[in-house]
């Protein structure tokens, strides 16, 4: 199947909060469909939440956090707060080498996905379940296929990684 073929399910998000009088309820329930990235062909990604800091506010504004335009790093990164953001790779796709000044929780969704360290290293994810923490790492993600992969990050915003005295900025690179 192409990359233009796949249709994305979407992911269904459940929104709680409060009434007037305290009441705990449902805020809303739709399902968001992930977009084509505007960089990296055969990814797509949508945001399902950002928060504006850590601790978060959120708890208390009727604002939708899919709709936070984020400042961080490379548009992933939502500065001193979180961003739990859905990504859809291709059949054979890889992304482009990055690096966020983050702390970021990977967790397979579905098919078979495998990060590329710098070192070499190849890490295959292909349960569902199965999570993989980012620790300002230089890294790329590549689908070997043949179905479309999804996996849910939760990226936390965090100082650089420092080794030997020198901070490993946010880098993107080809």
């Amino acid at each position: 199947m192409s990359q233009e073929e796949w249709k994305s399910p979407g992911v269904r998000r459940i929104v709680t909060g409060h009434d007037p009088r305290g009441l705990a309820g449902v805020r809303s329930d739709e399902v968001l469909q992930p977009r084509d990235h505007s960089i990296m062909s055969g990814v797509r990604t949508g945001t399902i939440w950002a928060t504006e800091s850590l601790p978060t506010k959120d708890n208390n504004l009727e604002v939708d956090g899919a709709g936070r335009v984020l400042t961080g790093d490379l548009g992933f990164v939502s500065t001193g707060a979180t961003h739990c953001l859905v990504t859809e790779i291709a059949p054979g796709a890889t992304t482009l080498w990055h690096r966020t000044s983050s702390l970021d929780h990977n967790i397979l969704i579905s098919g078979k996905l495998v990060a590329i360290l710098e070192d070499g290293s190849e890490l295959v994810m292909d349960r569902p379940g199965d999570v993989l923490i980012q620790r300002g790492t230089m890294h790329t993600w590549h689908n070997p296929g043949p179905e479309w992969v999804r996996y849910i990050t939760v990226i936390v915003d965090a100082e650089s990684a420092v080794v030997n005295g020198r901070a490993l900025k946010a880098e993107l690179r080809d």
